[in-house]
């Protein structure tokens, strides 16, 4: 006779079998990350979007998938899953945190008010309490004093009991 947790594992396992994984999309724009998602099985339940035209364009592309057309810092996990009515398990966030601020082409400002987002991606990911997230950004985030953020969004993970496949990869 099984145990407890040996059953609730099996019954998450069968559960599985039956359906797509579930996934949220921050800082989604027109859906870029959301196509490569679905196109991987994955079913895109909820993307936020803080430009209205982004949005729009989102919707459009993904018919099925709530836009909630908010800021991250304006969300929380509950109302991301009220929005989009997921009752279940967030299986993957994912997203690429404004840029500008981290860009090799710019004034990559250490106080650019847009380089907290990164934060707001942390606290989503742990209210959601997805299995997994996939972060993504410049190169500049990894140089120079910039590569501070990465650290500290390395270590919020890791506090919240989220592990980084290490090393971290710049892609081309």
């Amino acid at each position: 006779m099984g145990s407890v947790h040996e059953n609730k594992m099996k019954k998450a396992a069968q559960d599985r079998q039956f359906r797509r994984p579930v996934a949220v999309d921050l800082f989604a724009g027109a859906g870029g990350m959301s196509l490569g998602f679905e196109q991987a099985g994955f079913d895109v339940s909820a993307a936020v979007e803080i430009d209205p035209i982004h949005g729009c364009v989102h919707e459009f592309n993904f018919p099925r998938c709530t836009v909630i057309p908010q800021s991250v810092k304006d969300v929380n996990g509950d109302s991301i899953r009220a929005a989009a009515g997921i009752t279940g398990k967030v299986d993957v966030v994912f997203g690429g945190a404004p840029c500008q601020g981290f860009s090799m082409i710019g004034k990559r400002a250490l106080d650019d008010p847009r380089n907290s987002l990164v934060m707001d991606f942390v606290r989503l990911v742990s209210e959601l309490d997805a299995d997994y997230f996939v972060f993504e950004n410049v190169k500049g985030l990894t140089v120079g004093k910039h590569r501070k953020f990465l650290e500290e969004l390395i270590e919020a993970f890791d506090q919240r009991g989220y592990s980084v496949h290490l090393p971290w990869l710049v892609l081309n």
